[in-house]
């Protein structure tokens, strides 16, 4: 059974990545039924006043199957930014011209992104007009997130090129 409590912001947010990542599967019945976890246990580990905690088990199961949808890698990217990082994917596509000229373009989507959330979280226009409110510098902080992502993938390809020419 289930203990309720008082939990810190750092552990809410934490069952929130959860809970996130539970409705980017399908929600808590397909979880389940995938995982052979009851549902209501799968509910209250996103419950931010219940002590039920996912084991890494569960997490890696529904992250696995939700590659590519938004938002993931959900709880492991939440944790990387309890760490003061960013989830990196190891670069896609090919370290050729074509494939760094792809992940150029992806950058320069990424960059269109992040000026698009600035823009808009300073606008006159905006929910707090020109103060950037918290979720206004969320929205832009996501969408840092995944320029750093991009921009590390291009890093590392173009290192992999240092390194061949080196060898």
């Amino acid at each position: 059974m289930s203990r309720s409590l008082a939990l810190t912001p750092e552990q809410q947010s934490g069952k929130a990545s959860f809970k996130a990542l539970v409705k980017s599967f399908g929600g808590q019945d397909a979880a389940a039924e995938e995982t052979g976890v009851r549902r209501q246990k799968i509910s209250d580990m996103g419950l931010a006043n219940v002590a039920e905690s996912p084991t890494l088990d569960l997490i890696d199961a529904l992250e696995a199957r939700t590659v590519g949808m938004p938002g993931w890698p959900h709880v492991t990217s939440w944790l990387c930014r309890r760490r003061g990082g960013v989830f990196v994917p190891l670069p896609q596509g090919d370290d050729d011209a074509d494939g760094m000229m792809l992940t150029v373009a992806e950058l320069a989507g990424e960059l269109g992104d992040v000026s698009r959330a600035v823009s808009e979280a300073v606008a006159s226009t905006g929910d707090g007009g020109r103060d950037v409110t918290e979720q206004e510098a969320l929205a832009a902080l996501r969408e840092l997130d995944g320029l750093d992502r991009t921009s590390a993938q291009l890093r590392l390809k173009l290192t992999a090129k240092l390194k061949g020419a080196n060898a």
